[in-house]
């Protein structure tokens, strides 16, 4: 079986193959029935070959019948393909593939859902970036595009969902119906989508301003979930990046607009045209920050864009995958501003996501924004920070050098003429030239196809640009700044365009600090002298917001490089953090210290500097505004320093802090630092647990429960999390964070070794969403077990390349830690 595609045998697929429609009937009669493993489906393809045999994907269970124009033919199924001879050349057929696919629990394919709060089931598709085929046999390319019309049987009175409005309910039975959708557009199959279940459903509307398009809108979740669902708000969200994107784009295309949250979801949101899939986690059961709400609104606003960008037209292939999830990154934080109000939109985009890219920018796997995607499970691993975050920068860059109004025209340009088809990089690019009247290759050259990001500093006068061969230009920002009767004040700031490794700066006699890309317009980490960061660390919290980001990201760096004292940058968090009131920032700064705290400090000095971090964090708590958003971040931050070194935190859960309010979010993180330090017992978690009998209460009683100082309880969950089809996504990852709780040594070593060993074989047995969560979470944290990870890289040069590639970053994290915690010492 070869459930893998290569770019090469799909482009011999699409040129000799050309789809018209695709009508697919799922029958979901059994679904509530937990003990069917499987659903029947059929589908019937209309399709033009130029050759007289193909292939069908399909990642089903089985396969019952072939049909081409209605003759039978012999079944040649190997589990992941569907082989099909003798078609007529040349002329349109229909080739029928009915079969019995499989229900998923790991987010992959169709993912059936019990819900323990009141027993009701749960229905949904994902599909990037290449399990349609694990639900209905099809042409698993983005190329290749269909008209696509689904009916869906099922209980009747469900909400039965797809891409296209109802068109058509009959019955299927007692209780059941069946429900046919509208045709598509033509769609690539990675993004068509069912839901089913009995979805609590919120109805609303969006018309255009000049009242040519009226779009049905409607937000859905579980009923268990319905007091969290703010509708309000998430429609304001929605019309306001509808009348934009309208405005700037042009018409929307897909009809209807829902937006459903899923239980036990991989990604955050999914684009699916018409109706887009979200985790649940964007519901807040409990108190959430400005930052938690902007977050979400970049996320619905993203995949709104991608309704133009990436549904509209597709890439041809995932070497372009960037190229669409750049474009929805940057939409996402523009739109957060301009159509939602969100000012702090930029400013966490700095903090957190740009910040991360620069992690993954670092690490020996970096690659260029448009990177060599020969496969689909190189194309799975390539959805991270530097496909999403990085090049969303480079977008950013692309945008002050031709011009938002440009940029946008460019747009329009290439969904006109590419509308309903698939595209590259070079049709992009060829869209804004045409626009903008501006050579686009040297610029693609520099930021997208080369790999890591350069440094920029300051020194003698000169703004230096460094550690890279490209000839990368930057337009940016250089902040002056005095220290004024003992505050860090901006004495000017130039803006600049770096094209060589040397570029003159204005005279800066006297400067306390010079800051490169104060403003963050373009992506380069900044290094700071001796003299300068010492000012900073001292008086970071004085600077204007967005530079504070800057700043903070540009420290953490350095700390990661080993050039600043871990020691020194905790001090400055505990220093600044109290009166930081922007809570992106914030967030990610007690995320970092907490981090370099548990991972960066030598083990025989992390007691004492974890109690040193526990007891700040008391005190900040103690002293936040009532109510604030910062009051809840300590608190969430002495909860997660409780997990390494034990303390009282009733005071917190009685409610004598005035303002918090003590939600069963809070109440499961307490219980979790307490089970790791043995003070929590079966009885305790059970009652906690009845106390919040929900999805979130079962995965993070699963956690704590595993998270105790018992070596037999820690082996449990590693069994548990390795049995193949035994667990679901979310359950996987709760035993693992049990397996690997802060404690003794010889809680986790253990593992060590099962880990190396079973390696390949977790690679090649389990699904690859479960794979990843199984070799990322379960890499040995401890310095230590570096000689082991370097002992299989080098045993096993021939593992496939996806896997090769976590063990490689989470060995490069490991050295980090060990060149950190050396640097430490000494």
């Amino acid at each position: 079986m070869s459930a893998n595609l290569t770019r090469e045998e799909t482009a011999a697929r699409a040129e000799a193959v050309t789809l018209s429609t695709q009508q697919v009937t799922v029958d979901l009669r059994d679904c509530q029935d937990l003990r069917q493993p499987t659903y029947p489906v059929r589908s019937a393809i209309r399709l033009t070959s130029s050759q007289p045999e193909t292939w069908i994907d399909y990642l089903g269970d089985s396969v019952t019948a072939v049909l081409v124009d209605g003759q039978v033919r012999p079944i040649e199924f190997d589990g992941a393909r569907v082989r099909v001879r003798d078609l007529p050349v040349g002329q349109e057929c229909e080739v029928v593939v009915e079969g019995a696919s499989l229900y998923s629990r790991t987010g992959e394919g169709l993912h059936r859902f019990q819900d323990p709060a009141d027993s009701l089931v749960y229905l949904y598709t994902q599909y990037e970036p290449a399990d349609a085929r694990r639900v209905m046999p099809c042409f698993e390319q983005p190329d290749m595009k269909a008209r696509y019309s689904f009916s869906v049987i099922g209980p009747d009175g469900w909400q039965l969902l797809s891409n296209q409005p109802e068109v058509a309910r009959t019955g299927a039975g007692e209780a059941m119906v069946c429900v046919d959708f509208a045709e598509t557009p033509p769609l690539s199959s990675y993004i068509t989508c069912i839901c089913a279940g009995p979805y609590h459903r919120v109805e609303s509307s969006w018309t255009s301003p000049d009242g040519g398009v009226e779009v049905p809108l409607a937000l859905l979740c579980r009923e268990s979930l319905s007091q969290h669902l703010d509708a309000d708000e998430l429609f304001r969200i929605t019309r306001g990046g509808l009348e934009y994107l309208h405005t700037a784009f042009g018409e929307y295309t897909w009809g209807k607009y829902d937006q459903v949250f899923v239980p036990e979801y991989n990604l955050g949101a999914m684009e699916n045209p018409g109706l887009v899939t979200f985790t649940e986690q964007y519901l807040f059961r409990s108190q959430a920050t400005p930052a938690q709400y902007q977050g979400r609104s970049n996320t619905v606003l993203h995949e709104m864009s991608h309704m133009w960008f990436g549904d509209l037209v597709t890439p041809r292939w995932w070497s372009d995958l960037w190229l669409k999830e750049s474009f929805a990154e940057f939409m996402g934080a523009h739109l957060s501003l301009e159509a939602a109000g969100f000012e702090d939109a930029w400013l966490n985009f700095t903090g957190v996501r740009k910040a991360s890219a620069y992690i993954a920018d670092s690490l020996p796997t970096t690659h260029p924004v448009v990177a060599d995607i020969p496969d689909l499970e190189a194309a799975k691993n390539n959805f991270d920070r530097i496909t999403y975050s990085k090049g969303a920068s480079a977008l950013t860059q692309l945008v002050h050098y031709v011009g938002l109004e440009d940029f946008f025209a460019g747009c329009r340009t290439y969904f006109a003429r590419h509308a309903h088809a698939a595209a590259s990089l070079a049709d992009f690019l060829a869209a804004l030239s045409e626009v903008s009247g501006k050579d686009l290759a040297a610029w693609s050259d520099a930021w997208l196809r080369t790999s890591g990001h350069d440094t920029l500093r300051v020194g003698d006068g000169v703004l230096l640009r460094e550690g890279h061969d490209a000839d990368r230009p930057h337009a940016t920002t250089v902040g002056v700044y005095d220290l004024v009767d003992d505050a860090l004040v901006l004495r000017q700031r130039h803006p600049v365009v770096v094209t060589g490794a040397r570029t003159s700066l204005p005279p800066v006699d006297g400067a306390a600090a010079i800051i490169p890309n104060d403003t963050d317009q373009t992506f380069a980490r900044i290094a700071f002298d001796d003299a300068t960061r010492g000012v900073l660390l001292g008086h970071v919290g004085e600077l204007e917001p967005l530079t504070r980001a800057v700043v903070w990201s540009a420290l953490w760096s350095e700390v990661r490089a080993a050039t600043l004292p871990v020691t020194d940058y905790v001090a400055a968090v505990v220093a600044h953090g109290p009166g930081e009131d922007r809570p992106g920032t914030l967030s990610a700064m007690l995320g970092h210290a907490v981090d370099a705290v548990a991972r960066y400090v030598p083990a025989d000095r992390r007691r004492e500097a974890a109690t040193h971090w526990r007891d700040a964090c008391a005190e900040a708590t103690r002293r936040a505004a009532p109510g604030s958003a910062e009051q809840l971040l300590w608190v969430r931050a002495l909860l997660r320093a409780a997990t390494l070194v034990d303390t009282d935190l009733d005071w917190l859960l009685d409610g004598s802090l005035v303002g918090l309010e003590v939600s069963a979010d809070l109440r499961w993180l307490a219980w979790q630092a307490r089970a790791v330090h043995g003070r929590a017992s079966d009885e305790d978690l059970a009652a906690a647990l009845e106390a919040d009998r929900t999805a979130a209460g079962e995965t993070a009683h699963l956690q704590a429960f595993h998270s105790r100082p018992d070596p037999a309880l820690r082996q449990e969950a590693w069994r548990r999390a390795h049995v193949v089809g035994g667990e679901s996504n979310d359950a996987v990852d709760a035993l693992l964070s049990g397996v690997f709780a802060p404690g003794a040594p010889e809680l986790t070593d253990q593992f060590a070794e099962p880990y190396f060993e079973g390696l390949l074989d977790v690679w090649a047995e389990h699904p690859i969403e479960i794979a990843r969560r199984l070799v990322v979470r379960g890499f040995p944290r401890d310095v230590d077990h570096l000689p082991r990870s370097s002992a299989w890289l080098e045993a096993n040069p021939e593992a496939p390349g996806a896997l090769r590639r976590l063990v490689v970053e989470s060995d490069a994290e490991l050295r980090i830690a060990q060149q950190v915690q050396a640097a430490t010492v000494n």
